[in-house]
């Protein structure tokens, strides 16, 4: 049974609360792709394994954060524009609140004597899992001497400061080059029937009213303008699933415009971990800190609208693409860069914490903790008893 062909398609109304309700329990990042194959597949049959697979599968090879990218995927199939739209956005909408209200509370606690050890053992979390983070991504990742050398240029430039978009040049070119053989096997191929190219007009008009947005914002306040071209980037640049937003937010919000320091893009970064949704949405948080509730409603919109358009542009071309031996070649390349990119944000954030014993003992806690897979938040949670107690 094929979402598509489904007799009783959910209304808009159902599409909503449906995926509002997934998103105030949705913790854990990319896990939480398996709860909304649960609720879309098993529980209420929206759409079959394959269809969603599928989804999953896209999600995998544009930027964005991956469950945001398979829950607009299963909002379209089942509602088209409307439904993927709602979807993505209903979704979204508990981590906003919660990271709004926890951004609140930190700016009036985080001085605070008491909470000192608290933040302290935040950023050691936030080395944590950025660590294992780039272990999984890159048990996944690297597959022989090749990756290994690309990955370690990539980390070397990333240190050095270089722009992600040199990076990612490069090992495209390194995919060009190492792959070069795969001309001759791949013929890039597009076969896209009229009625699916009318989504086009759809991506066309969420593009003008993009571009409509940042003109106003331009007009009535330059600095806003700046926040929301830099989420907007690091949107774009995010392969890799929402982790690969992280090196991109790290450099444009602190490297290159110094708009929060790395301490406290560390703080978004842990609260992100313990809200629901994607780590992206630190991007409320960073824009609350720089410009207040405007701030963090426009880098909010800005951090996540790209990535949707550019899953609603991919859908009708992704069928043609997914079996292509060259641009699979490419595209494992690109990830392999980012492996790159993980090990330099995590060396950075690793500088920015005070090494104690008591620190070094959390680290481990946290780390194990994480590598055996226990609950995230569960993890935190204790890490920070321990945190404030040792620290």
């Amino acid at each position: 049974m094929s979402g598509e062909n489904m007799e009783d398609k959910p209304s808009p109304l159902n599409i909503f609360l449906s995926f509002l309700k997934l998103g105030i329990i949705a913790f854990g990042g990319p896990t939480a792709v398996a709860y909304v194959r649960e609720m879309v597949v098993e529980e209420k049959k929206w759409l079959d394994e394959k269809d969603f697979n599928n989804g999953v599968a896209l999600s995998q090879i544009i930027p964005g954060a991956s469950v945001m990218q398979v829950v607009a995927y299963v909002g379209f199939k089942i509602g088209g524009i409307i439904g993927a739209f709602l979807a993505f956005m209903a979704y979204v909408l508990p981590a906003f609140f919660l990271m709004l209200f926890l951004t609140i509370i930190y700016l009036y606690v985080k001085s605070l004597p008491e909470t000192i050890p608290i933040f302290e053992a935040l950023r050691i979390v936030v080395v944590a899992l950025a660590a294992n983070g780039t272990l999984g991504f890159g048990k996944k990742s690297i597959k022989d001497k090749l990756d290994i050398i690309l990955l370690s240029v990539a980390a070397v430039l990333f240190i050095l400061k270089f722009s992600p978009f040199i990076v990612i040049f490069i090992a495209v070119i390194a995919g060009l080059i190492i792959y070069r053989h795969d001309f001759k096997k791949s013929q890039l191929k597009l076969k896209i029937t009229k009625e699916k190219l009318r989504i086009y007009r759809y991506v066309f008009y969420i593009l003008f009213t993009i571009a409509l947005f940042n003109l106003s914002l331009w007009i009535i306040d330059p600095s806003i303008f700046l926040l929301s071209i830099l989420m907007i980037k690091v949107d774009i640049m995010a392969f890799g699933g929402g982790y690969g937003s992280v090196p991109f937010m790290l450099h444009e919000i602190v490297d290159v415009h110094g708009l929060i320091d790395a301490k406290t893009f560390m703080d978004g970064i842990a609260l992100g971990q313990i809200t629901p949704g994607p780590i992206v949405i630190t991007a409320t948080f960073v824009g609350y800190i720089v410009k207040g509730l405007i701030g963090a409603i426009v880098s909010t919109i800005s951090v996540f609208t790209p990535s949707f358009v550019i899953l609603l542009s991919t859908i009708p071309i992704f069928d043609s693409l997914k079996h292509n031996l060259l641009f699979k070649n490419i595209f494992h390349s690109i990830l392999v860069s980012f492996v790159g990119l993980m090990i330099a944000v995590t060396i950075k954030f690793a500088l920015a914490v005070n090494w104690t014993l008591p620190a070094i003992l959390i680290f481990i806690f946290a780390f194990l903790g994480l590598y055996k897979k226990y609950n995230i938040l569960l993890v935190i949670l204790l890490s920070l008893i321990i945190g404030y107690l040792i620290l």
